[in-house]
């Protein structure tokens, strides 16, 4: 499964599935009305199985890796990912095994 970094305060924060049971920072997403809404991360989710959720843009994420060891970084601190909404939740959006990379 693939892991994301995450800045928070100044440092870094790896989040994967693999340590989903510790407390992670929360995520802070743009809404539609442009507001800024903490969440915490509930992991990764495949575009295909999304039916009515709500799709947010997850901030602050500066890298991905495709192992939950984070082997190979790749840089995505320009960009803003797609993440949607679920049972109190942020999920990050995953096509192809990547992030989705929204304006």
């Amino acid at each position: 499964m693939p892991a994301i970094r995450y800045q928070h305060n100044y440092k870094s924060v790896v989040l994967s599935d693999k340590n989903l049971h510790l407390k992670h920072p929360l995520l802070p997403a743009f809404l539609k009305d442009g507001s800024l809404v903490y969440y915490p991360f509930g992991g990764f989710v495949r575009r295909e199985v999304l039916t009515y959720e709500q799709y947010v843009k997850l901030m602050f994420i500066s890298a991905f890796s495709h192992t939950e060891e984070g082997s190979a970084w790749e840089d995505i601190t320009s960009h803003k990912v797609l993440g949607v909404f679920i049972k109190g939740e942020y999920f990050v959006v995953l096509s192809e095994g990547k992030p989705i990379m929204v304006q």
